[in-house]
Parts: C-alpha cells; sequence; structure tokens
C-alpha cells in the first residue's frame, strides 16, 4: 500500500520515521516498523473518513533511532509533538485519537490527561512551529 497524497491542505501532518530498525535489532534486520505502522494509520484514516483532514507521510530518518516507532504531527502556528517508543502492532488509534486532540486545541498541545497513554509516556520533544509567539516561550532581551 502507498500513502495517499492530496492536493487538499490538511489541518495537520503526520511524519513517521521510516528507517528505524526494532529496539536491539541484528543491523541487517530488512524490518522497518514505522513503515508497517505508517501504512496501517494511513488505511485507518481512509476508514474513518479522515484523509482530507490528516496526511501520512514517511521521512527517511527523523534521527530518533533507539526510540522505534517515531511519530511526529506538524501544523501550521502550532508545537510540533515527537512522539517515540509507539507499538506498530497497537499504536494506530492511539495516533488517530491524538491526532483529533491536537487539530482540535488552539495551540497544538492537548490536556495532558486526555491524550492516549502512548503520547503521555513516549514525549520525545514539543517544539514551537516557526516565527512562533506563545506564553509558553520567552524572547531573551
Amino acid at each position: 500500500m502507498t500513502i495517499a497524497q492530496s492536493n487538499i491542505t490538511p489541518e495537520l501532518e503526520i511524519y513517521i520515521c521510516g528507517a528505524c530498525r526494532p529496539k536491539n535489532a541484528n543491523p541487517d534486520n530488512p524490518e522497518r516498523p514505522g513503515k508497517d505502522l505508517a501504512e496501517q494509520l494511513q488505511e485507518a484514516i481512509n476508514t474513518e473518513h479522515l484523509n482530507e483532514r490528516f496526511h501520512v507521510k514517511i521521512m527517511q530518518c527523523m534521527s530518533v533511532c533507539s526510540r522505534p516507532a517515531t511519530v511526529s504531527l506538524v501544523a501550521p502556528g502550532k508545537f510540533t509533538f515527537t512522539v517515540g517508543d509507539l507499538d506498530p502492532k497497537t499504536a494506530t488509534q492511539d495516533i488517530i485519537t491524538f491526532a483529533k486532540l491536537y487539530a482540535s486545541s488552539e495551540d497544538g498541545i492537548p490536556a495532558w490527561k486526555d491524550r492516549p497513554v502512548s503520547f503521555q509516556k513516549g514525549v520525545v520533544a514539543r517544539t514551537p512551529s516557526f516565527g512562533a509567539s506563545h506564553q509558553r516561550i520567552t524572547e531573551l532581551d
């Protein structure tokens, strides 16, 4: 299955690392959990008719090799969330749940208590968008 592309501007993009190997895998192991996760996620997004809102993209490498599978949710004017240690066999619905919360939040920071457990425990980083101005960001004098 290929990841669907659309000419419609999405609310957010979900990037999934396609290069990571499973933890402790032999360097010659061809398994790529992120690629499998991306395909499962795209199928679920299509099934739930969310494909115009959420676009899934595979990134060649996200440099979070110690925490496969890793995803980043990105939207204009919102903080970017990068989350690792997702289980490709079970993470699809967690990603969709978080994506809905993320999309409906003003700044891309859903309430911690509302996030799926994997998105409470697996956060690698939360970074501001380019040119962001937010109460959580302090300018240097």
